[in-house]
């Protein structure tokens, strides 16, 4: 069984300010959404100064910049993270999903994944609306399925859970193994899109990769399960443009080569994946959504490797 962990300092995934923003999204405009969200994230860097230092060293660590332009990426995210944020609750209906930009380019990436019937695992980071990631499978026919752990708050669970059931996402709660295996091998027997985030690791359950030149954890369970389930790993991303729109970064498939130990393709896979999302970040900062000190202390220590190495992992942008 995986360990529950809280991984950001503040407490506002709770049941008041996911009520609110459902409520908002629902009968609000569009402007005056913008608008709350403007004075309520000026606040929020006011008051959360744990959460908002945390943000500024990632910057600092991650990009190698002064502490000025940390600052300055730190607050410019807040503002990102709210647009996004009133993006996904807005999700009720087709009608008001944002456009994406890249739609025809996405459906030759995935035809080339969708193989004799069967899905393939999509895995992403903290790293643009992932969500948005549901609106595009549903454009071009698919079912996704996301793999996570409930919320602490059952409430905000149910929430959550309500968004996904609008967007025709299905959910795959992780309970043992074993169990949670054989659920995404039957959700990719049934070509489901099966979706991880992969970016915040648990110690019975991870594999250490460069990223941004630091020995740090990333989930190994994608790994073993494209061993398991015989399918492809696709690392997908799905960001914001300024006007709203948004358009979706793919990385190149990668198969589970069995010629090598579970552990050293865990760590072939999941280092091509880290090199795939520390590309999108470095270009795209401001949408890089940790709302907590990434890199504890000791944890960068030991660089696996020197910033920009090439582990392998491609990117394309339309």
């Amino acid at each position: 069984m995986r360990g529950r962990r809280k991984w950001v300092s503040h407490g506002l995934s709770n049941r008041v300010v996911y009520e609110g923003l459902r409520f908002g999204t629902r009968w609000l405009p569009l402007p005056v959404l913008h608008g709350i969200s403007l004075a309520v994230n000026g606040m929020a860097m006011t008051f959360m100064r744990e959460t908002l230092e945390g943000i500024r060293e990632n910057f600092r660590v991650a990009l190698g910049v002064p502490e000025r332009e940390a600052r300055r990426l730190a607050r410019r995210l807040y503002f990102e993270y709210g647009r996004s944020v009133i993006d996904v609750w807005r999700l009720r209906s087709q009608a008001f999903a944002p456009k994406v930009t890249s739609f025809e380019a996405d459906g030759a990436v995935l035809a080339s994944v969708r193989k004799q019937g069967r899905g393939f695992l999509l895995v992403t980071g903290h790293v643009g609306n992932w969500e948005m990631g549901a609106v595009t499978l549903r454009g071009h026919g698919m079912t996704p399925a996301v793999v996570g752990q409930p919320e602490l708050d059952p409430d905000v669970e149910a929430m959550r859970v309500g968004l996904r059931t609008r967007l025709g996402v299905e959910s795959i709660d992780i309970g043992s193994s074993m169990a949670t295996a054989f659920r995404v091998r039957a959700a990719i027997e049934a070509e489901r899109a099966v979706a991880l985030l992969v970016d915040r690791a648990y110690p019975e359950d991870q594999v250490m990769v460069s990223y941004f030149g630091r020995s740090t954890p990333f989930l190994r369970s994608p790994a073993l399960l494209a061993r398991f389930c015989r399918c492809a790993v696709l690392p997908g991303f799905f960001l914001r443009r300024p006007d709203g729109s948004y358009f979706n970064v793919w990385g190149e498939p990668i198969t589970a080569d069995e010629s090598l130990s579970p552990e050293e393709d865990a760590r072939r896979i999941m280092g091509r994946v880290a090199a795939d999302l520390e590309a999108v970040v470095r270009a795209y900062p401001t949408q890089w959504f940790n709302f907590y000190r990434f890199w504890k202390e000791g944890s960068a220590a030991g660089a696996a490797a020197t910033t920009g190495s090439d582990t392998g992992g491609r990117v394309h942008a339309p």
